[in-house]
């Protein structure tokens, strides 16, 4: 968690692998880092030991270089390293935090931060053991959570990559396509098809997770050519392809993998080129600041060179490095309102208008425009197993209408404070879509730390940590404007399938207001109330903000 440099408001983010356990089995919990060292550095931890060490001859090393001289220089290949690659020492805005040479902590520019502080990579050894307060009820408990997991329909679904969503994501509307002039591409299962006969070269899975959606890919001939590394995720996935219109996988793979080794976030990154694309096509990019890259629909080639020049901070890619709200404002001429983002925070790849939660989730997630913290609210309509599960706490019996506004405020809260618990806990989202109940959370963290939690109580809990996250917010200045979303998002898509006048946001304000009254939030503000915050012991917090 940290100020975003990206949107200046709440940031957090997170990426899977083993770095976070093994900073638990040395004994720690959180890791904070305040002020700045005068020079670069890295943390070396090693149970109760922690040094920090010069990072000078790290200056502008990528991701694998730097892990691979860190894991060197402390002697032991087999601990674990979170670094920050080039792209964070130029200061682009959405630069992420990197684990296990490929995973990543992508959103709001952790990378950036950690740059800032002059800290290029944090290493850690752990050989201690985990003790929770009720072993046989913890063992219990999440024996039970991981049969639920094994035995779910969907695991499957998990275990071929998260890319392999792309097509039912698609055919269902839900993939922001050139710009999100739409939602449905329709080249979606070509483009896995390919992927998955030619360039998946292995599957993984994060430390003691039963679903394993980790992929490999490798592009070893051909124009392109990628060295075998991870992903491409989903949303990496539809960035560089239905985003741009660009059908080229081996492309699809290179901008992944420079991505990587860079430290970028895939989403900001294709968005912002996306955005600039039809910036370009629009007439309000010149041919100099261009410099000589065909920045048009569909041209991978394009694509692939400004995501270097993003990392580089060259010619254009300097501009868009700062993000697409600064992109937009330094182009001008009618940039600022066709720009994808809300607080900030640039649009992820799927579409609000055949699901409404997911409009009201973009608005007012804390840490702006996202899909997934604190969760994935269209899953309620696209998902329906996993709709019941919440229909004990409230949410209307599925099937649930996407297109329907009544009543999104309410579900979206719902299903919001149902996300947050995972965050709470720093369990794995998808773990949610294969059995991880409230209930079954609840009975996790009561045997581990010796309290008596129920669901509702855990959901009380997760209510408490929203409203702090947004009074954070209101201290930094977000107000009830700062949750609308932008206004390409609230007209009928423009072509395609799903091109019909139900997928039209017709009363945004007012599906906000009913989201508002349901959190305890001032209408005309979006300030949390006074009373809200006393009900949920944030007495203190509502004195500081003067509510």
């Amino acid at each position: 968690c940290f100020k975003s440099p990206l949107t200046n408001v709440w940031g957090e983010s997170r990426c899977g692998g083993d770095w976070g356990p093994e900073l638990k089995f040395a004994g720690y919990d959180f890791l904070i880092l305040e002020g700045k060292a005068e020079k670069p550095v890295y943390l070396w931890i090693c149970d109760e030991n922690v040094e920090i060490r010069s990072a000078e001859h790290l200056a502008g090393k990528t991701i694998p270089e730097t892990e691979t001289t860190v894991k060197k220089e402390v002697g032991d290949y087999e601990c674990k390293v979170v670094s920050i690659g080039p792209a964070a020492e130029k200061l682009v805005k959405f630069a992420c935090i990197m684990s296990d040479y490929d995973r990543a902590a992508g959103r709001c520019g952790g990378g950036t931060v950690m740059a800032s502080k002059n800290v290029k990579a944090i290493a850690v050894r752990g050989h201690g053991e985990i003790p929770v307060a009720r072993p046989e009820e913890f063992l219990e408990a999440v024996e039970d959570a991981e049969r639920a997991a094994l035995e779910h329909p969907d695991r499957a679904w998990f275990m071929e990559g998260t890319v392999s969503f792309m097509e039912f994501i698609d055919n269902t509307g839900d993939l922001p396509t050139r710009y999100a002039l739409t939602n449905h591409w329709g080249k979606s299962k070509k483009v896995y098809e390919e992927l998955k006969e030619k360039f998946i070269t292995a599957y993984s899975a994060c430390f003691g997770c039963p679903l394993g959606c980790g992929i490999h890919t490798e592009a070893k001939m051909g124009k392109w050519g990628a060295p075998m590394c991870g992903g491409p995720e989903y949303e990496t996935a539809a960035g560089f392809t239905a985003a741009s219109l660009c059908e080229d996988v081996e492309a699809l793979l290179r901008a992944n993998y420079l991505c990587n080794i860079y430290g970028m976030d895939t989403i900001s990154c294709s968005q912002v080129i996306a955005f600039a694309i039809e910036c370009r096509e629009r007439g309000w990019i010149s041919d100099e600041l261009l410099d000589g890259v065909d920045l048009r629909w569909g041209n991978a080639e394009a694509v692939v060179e400004m995501v270097e020049k993003i990392a580089r901070r060259e010619g254009l890619g300097d501009i868009l490095a700062e993000g697409v709200r600064r992109a937009a404002k330094i182009i001008g001429k009618g940039a600022e309102e066709l720009a994808l983002h809300v607080k900030g925070l640039e649009m992820p790849y799927h579409d609000p208008r055949v699901a409404k939660t997911g409009a009201l989730q973009y608005g007012t997630a804390n840490r702006g425009m996202c899909h997934v913290h604190p969760h994935e609210t269209y899953d309620v309509v696209h998902t329906p197993s996993f709709a019941e599960t919440l229909v004990p706490y409230g949410l209307p019996k599925p099937p649930i209408d996407g297109y329907m506004e009544k009543g999104m405020g309410r579900i979206t809260a719902l299903v919001q404070d149902a996300g947050m618990t995972t965050e709470i806990l720093g369990l794995c989202k998808f773990l949610v879509w294969a059995g991880l109940s409230l209930k079954r959370r609840a009975a996790i963290l009561s045997a581990a730390v010796g309290w008596d939690v129920s669901d509702v109580e855990l959901l009380k809990i997760a209510e408490r940590v929203t409203n702090l996250q947004r009074c954070f917010n209101v201290r930094e200045g977000v107000r009830r404007k700062d949750d609308m979303i932008p206004k390409r998002l609230r007209e009928m898509p423009a072509y395609g399938p799903f091109s019909k006048k139900e997928a039209a946001i017709m009363d945004y304000e007012g599906m906000l207001d009913e989201y508002y009254d349901v959190r305890g939030w001032d209408r005309e503000t979006g300030i949390p109330k006074r009373e809200k915050l006393e009900e949920l012991g944030l007495k203190d917090v509502a004195d500081q903000l003067g509510v």
